[in-house]
């Protein structure tokens, strides 16, 4: 017997209350409003029960986008700012010392924002509700709905109260179908949505996407240990000169801190562990220096797309946009992409202000986007850095950074396309790869191992739905990836998510405690054989990152 569903129409549906989507339908929404069309139903999904609870980031943010959002007295709207950058230091750290280096032209600051990212959306979402945008929380989009002619018309989201064989249990809410003329997915990094949509219609990048995940922690310090306003970066200890990847310690209000620690997941060695090179990092004793007496108030991982411009996916097509993360707009050669993708939703809110004048929201009028992209700052800021990342790969640290660092002092000279390798194709067997350093003693108030980092994460997930980390052959986890490459997951992972236990016969089993999820994506990027897929969750359970 068919599942009889509650349909809604609206004219323009975001999917994913970031910073891209939020920006995007609070802009159109205005600028309808200054037309008198306040008749265009505009709507956002988000997949977490609150607004900003799955939103992770640093952040110190470039403010241009805001100006143009909010106007030039932006910082009198309210926008909620933990501290304005006044000091910056970066440092290069070898295994005892701390070396200071000059802060290279894309690190420099000053006078930026430092704001919590989950507050900075709640803001956005009150005032885009103000604005009369729609905004339903706890709705993750499932699938996509198709017109006759195949393209895009709005989304299905995820059916609620499904027992754990995917059945619908007593307390079951099927799914809503919200039919829209065009959807704009802003999902961030690997949405399950966009995934489908750029494997359905080929939209991939001239580059495949590589990521780093990140882990990070909220720190209340001794009063005066470290100003707000003060930005550090590190790099080098604890990864080797093969590998990429750095740390970040903001000053906030109140003698707080965000601390963080980014791998970049092209490390090549199975046991890669970005948790615990997060808690390693952290027994430096110029890191651990800053951090005593201090306590862990918050904790959470979250990966970030690094390929940069060679790895946008064609982000327009019949009946949507792809903006924000999920397009690959992150400038990771600054470690900064709460500005690019807010600038996306700029233009995205352009593009569709068109499509609503020309009632036509074909390929050919929302390919306007990207000639708007191609005419904006954003272009000419990921155009410089376009080979940034790829300068790493093979080479290492130093020489990556000085071939980077001359190619950017020099607007990006080069060649114009260098190619990248998938992270998952990088990683070496068992074999090839060098020896696992040991684990850090974890004490349990200054470094946290991962079970404890997903209770300071608040992450929450019904036992009793299936699990949203689907794996298509468990059999190769106890068979080949044993052996080949000693099962990555358990050490990728910075929930503990994927353990292989006892089957009770003498050989092991792959278990997936899919309620310690986090949702950084990790495992569906890093697996070697590309069998995991995450899925949203069909409880909108997840962590609680509000505040973090």
């Amino acid at each position: 017997m068919p599942i009889e569903r509650e349909e809604l129409p609206v004219d323009i549906l975001f999917v994913g209350a970031g910073p891209a989507c939020l920006t995007s339908a609070l802009h159109l929404k205005k600028q309808l409003a200054a037309m008198n069309q306040d008749d265009i139903e505009v709507a956002v999904i988000e997949k977490a029960q609150t607004i900003g609870a799955h939103i992770l980031s640093g952040a110190v943010v470039d403010p241009r986008p805001i100006s143009e959002l909010l106007g030039e007295d932006w910082r009198d709207s309210g926008l909620p700012v933990e501290a304005w950058v006044e000091k910056e230091e970066v440092r290069h750290l070898s295994e005892k010392n701390a070396f200071r280096i000059p802060v290279p032209p894309m690190l420099k600051n000053h006078g930026f924002p430092v704001i919590s990212l989950s507050e900075m959306v709640c803001w956005l979402k009150d005032r885009c509700e103000e604005a009369g945008v729609m905004v339903f929380e706890g709705f993750p989009g499932d699938s996509f709905l198709r017109d006759e002619a195949g393209h895009v018309a709005g989304v299905r989201t995820m059916d609620k109260g499904l027992d754990s064989s995917g059945l619908p249990g007593p307390g079951f809410e099927p799914g809503a179908d919200i039919h829209a003329r065009c959807t704009v997915l802003g999902e961030g990094v690997l949405g399950s949505l966009t995934k489908q949509l750029i494997e359905q219609e080929d939209l991939q990048g001239r580059n495949p996407q590589i990521y780093g995940t990140g882990g990070k922690e909220l720190w209340q310090l001794p009063e005066g240990r470290f100003p707000p306003g003060k930005v550090l970066h590190t790099s080098g200890w604890p990864l080797p000169s093969t590998q990429y990847g750095g740390s970040w310690i903001y000053g906030l209000s109140g003698n707080r801190v965000s601390v963080g620690f980014v791998t970049a997941l092209d490390a090549s060695q199975p046991w890669t562990d970005p948790w615990e090179n997060f808690q390693r990092w952290k027994q430096h004793p110029f890191i651990a220096e800053i951090l005593d007496g201090g306590e862990i108030l918050k904790a959470g991982a979250k990966c970030l797309p690094e390929g940069g411009y060679w790895s946008r996916p064609r982000s327009w097509g019949n009946g949507f946009l792809i903006i924000g993360d999920a397009g690959s707009n992150l400038n990771v050669s600054r470690l900064k992409g709460v500005h690019t993708s807010m600038k996306t939703g700029l233009l995205a809110a352009e593009t569709l202000l068109d499509a609503i004048r020309k009632n036509d929201f074909s390929s050919e009028t929302l390919r306007s986007y990207e000639e708007r992209f191609d005419n904006s700052w954003l272009k000419k800021e990921l155009w410089r850095v376009r080979n940034y990342r790829a300068e790493f790969q093979g080479r290492g640290f130093w020489s990556g950074a000085i071939r980077a660092g001359i190619k950017y002092v020099l607007g990006g000279i080069g060649k114009q396309f260098v190619p990248l390798q998938s992270d998952h194709d990088g990683m070496q067997t068992l074999q090839n790869s060098t020896a696992e350093p040991p684990s850090p003693e974890y004490d349990g108030t200054k470094l946290i191992d991962k079970v404890t980092q997903v209770f300071h994460s608040g992450s929450v997930h019904s036992e009793q739905q299936p699990s949203h980390l689907k794996v298509a052959d468990t059999d190769l986890c106890a068979t080949r990836c044993k052996e080949e490459y000693g099962n990555p997951c358990q050490h990728f992972c910075p929930a503990n998510v994927y353990e292989m236990v006892d089957d009770g016969g003498g050989r092991e089993r792959l278990q997936i405690n899919h309620s310690n999820c986090v949702h950084c994506k990790t495992c569906d990027i890093l697996d070697p054989y590309q069998v995991i897929t995450w899925t949203v969750p069909s409880d909108a359970g997840g962590p609680k990152y509000l505040g973090l």
